[in-house]
């Protein structure tokens, strides 16, 4: 065999060998399963719900013996679920692969809303009842700091990068307006403040740096995310619960008193389209796919125990199914991992 043969056979193998390799990876990519699921705290029903995203059936029923499940969070960095259980003055640790409950850590007193950041560091729970805030360390599952809050706190938002927490305080007096406060995740410093309308929500979009207030007194505020100052302040009746698509277009807000879905332009602070009504009363709190197509709404109250989906096309709302869950359908939260 000549020089060149030899050289041109050694080329062969190694494309063969590239060719190969290609292949092996692309089965490894397509072989993977993944687990995509919508996880509800049933506050009446002392349970969690387990939904498949894709074909809106329960498909597990986690039990919480004499607990008040609230909200429920999802961090991916942990592959682990958060549940406050406001009766108990804890957050129960659920592995999603087992569906159990692993661990528990005792806060404060009245757990209503928490959040996490997007690296999975901390965990925020506010404790409406004895204002506080618990900080969580999620590496070590104990309370790192108890920040005393001198108004009552309700909702909790952490940026992406771990630096800022945003809180919503509600005022006793009715006559006065509510609060957002900032916060540092680093010292817990309250480093800014600024006057909302009544019964705040937050949702924070990282690409713009822009908080979206929602208040049920019937504005939808947008905020500097660095210093609290007013950007836009539109009205929006009874709005409520908060949820942004993926890629930070559209925000979707709930009109809990009137039963009433809003969906915003992020870029305009407008509506696209009119609000539509939703088939069952009392819709509260909101979640989102991956592929933003889909999104989950829970309807909540004494009897309650429904979860509707609607299709999402351009930023309108087309309804879809009703999923019946536990009692009193609460919070809420999408995820999707690969099932190990």
């Amino acid at each position: 065999m000549t020089k060149s043969n030899v050289i041109i056979g050694l080329k062969m193998i190694f494309l063969a060998s590239l060719f190969i390799g290609c292949n092996k990876d692309d089965d490894d990519n397509t072989s993977k399963v993944y687990e995509e699921r919508v996880v509800v705290a049933n506050r009446g029903g002392g349970s969690i719900s387990f939904i498949d995203a894709t074909t809106n059936i329960v498909t597990n029923t986690l039990s919480i013996p004499g607990s008040e499940p609230m909200y429920v969070v999802y961090v991916s960095a942990k592959d682990k679920l958060y549940v406050g259980d406001r009766l108990a003055k804890k957050v129960h640790v659920i592995n999603p692969q087992t569906k159990a409950i692993e661990n528990e850590i005792t806060v404060g007193n009245g757990v209503f809303h928490m959040w996490a950041d997007g690296h999975g560091k901390q965990l925020w729970v506010n404790n409406d009842i004895d204002n506080t805030i618990s900080v969580i360390d999620l590496n070590t599952n104990m309370v790192i700091q108890t920040i005393n809050v001198s108004m009552k706190p309700h909702d909790v938002f952490l940026t992406k990068d771990a630096t800022k927490a945003y809180v919503s305080v509600l005022n006793s007096d009715a006559t006065m307006p509510d609060k957002i406060f900032m916060y540092s995740t680093t010292n817990y410093t309250k480093t800014g403040e600024v006057n909302v309308g009544k019964d705040p929500h937050l949702y924070h979009l990282s690409n713009t740096n822009s908080l979206f207030v929602p208040c049920q007194s019937g504005q939808v505020y947008t905020l500097n995310g660095n210093d609290l100052s007013v950007i836009s302040n539109n009205p929006f009746t009874g709005a409520h619960g908060i949820f942004a698509t993926q890629d930070q277009s559209n925000v979707f807000v709930t009109n809990i008193s009137e039963g009433q879905l809003y969906s915003i332009n992020t870029s305009t602070n407008a509506q696209n389209g009119t609000p539509i009504s939703t088939s069952i009363a009392t819709p509260h709190n909101l979640s989102i796919n991956e592929t933003d197509n889909k999104i989950f709404i829970t309807h909540s109250g004494g009897s309650a125990s429904s979860v509707t989906t609607y299709s999402i096309n351009s930023g309108i709302l087309t309804p879809d199914s009703t999923i019946t869950t536990g009692t009193n359908p609460f919070g809420l939260v999408y995820y999707k991992r690969e099932v190990k």
